[in-house]
């Protein structure tokens, strides 16, 4: 029984892995023999990311060490077939680890739009490099998980179960006809606000952005996704997560990060600055939760 329940840091080697790619990525824009791989590396990135905050928060525990190391192993092969076998691996943890809580009598809110993250991952992989469909798990992820932080940081409705459906309905339609992102952060936005919001800068400027970016993303979808939306959310779930009491530095990460969008109107290259200094904001601010006592649980 202790090692259902015994957790480690299951987070950290993936956060170095995106770290790794992200870099890389960056690198690729320089480097004419793989120019044109920059979004895949990036992509990588956002799916280490992403795995490794999905296993951290619902199945951190040892016991299912086998499949996280599988997940960790296929993620970082740069050969996109790889990343869809790490997705099924995600997938076959989330069934044990969700079989293994109803065994224990445990109930919690079932968060639709996190729990189909994983296998809408293995659908979308499949699909490489059709991109519009490779950002759907992780705004389906992006969305639902900060649904949490938002209740925690403004006071927010909590939309959770089948009151979810219709967002993800939308989400799953950007995959089809990529110009209704530019709807999904506004709508979102509305879902949650209600009269009896807080005000705390971190959380609004982040939604803030996810509701504003998005309208200035036609034909720029992705970056408007990953600059605007999946940055700024991840930025604020990790670090509400991981460092809760300098939350109030989400709010420069996030600001930089949609103004490395705005900037790619004017000057390509020179916007994606204004990100990298909210990526080093970002990993300054949880460092000191990626030594290998935060590896060890």
């Amino acid at each position: 029984m202790y090692k259902k329940v015994e957790p480690w840091g299951v987070n950290v080697p993936f956060i170095y892995l995106s770290i790794f790619y992200w870099v890389f990525g960056v690198i690729s824009l320089f480097t004419h023999q793989v120019y044109d791989q920059h979004p895949y590396f990036m992509m990588i990135g956002a799916y280490s990311l992403f795995f490794g905050m999905m296993q951290r928060l619902f199945f951190p525990a040892k016991k299912y060490f086998p499949l996280q190391v599988a997940v960790l192993v296929f993620t970082a092969i740069p050969i996109h077939y790889s990343q869809v076998v790490a997705s099924f691996f995600l997938s076959i943890e989330e069934i044990v680890a969700l079989k293994d809580v109803i065994g224990y009598g445990s109930r919690f809110p079932v968060n639709l739009m996190v729990l189909s993250s994983p296998p809408l991952s293995i659908i979308a992989w499949t699909t490489y490099p059709d991109f519009n469909v490779l950002i759907v798990p992780l705004l389906m992820y992006v969305l639902g998980i900060n649904i949490g932080v938002f209740r925690a940081t403004m006071g927010t409705r909590v939309i959770m179960g089948i009151k979810q459906i219709p967002i993800m309905a939308l989400v799953l339609m950007v995959a089809f006809f990529p110009y209704l992102f530019m709807i999904v952060g506004v709508l979102y936005s509305l879902a949650l606000i209600n009269s009896k919001v807080k005000f705390n800068l971190s959380a609004l400027t982040t939604l803030f952005s996810v509701g504003l970016i998005p309208l200035f993303s036609f034909h720029h979808e992705i970056h408007a996704f990953t600059l605007g939306v999946m940055s700024p959310l991840f930025f604020s779930c990790i670090t509400f997560s991981l460092a809760r009491e300098k939350y109030d530095r989400v709010f420069l990460m996030s600001l930089l990060s949609a103004l490395s969008f705005l900037l790619r109107f004017l000057f390509l290259l020179p916007s994606g600055i204004p990100w990298l200094m909210a990526l080093m904001t970002f990993l300054l601010t949880i460092g000191s939760r990626l030594g290998p006592k935060n590896v060890k649980g």
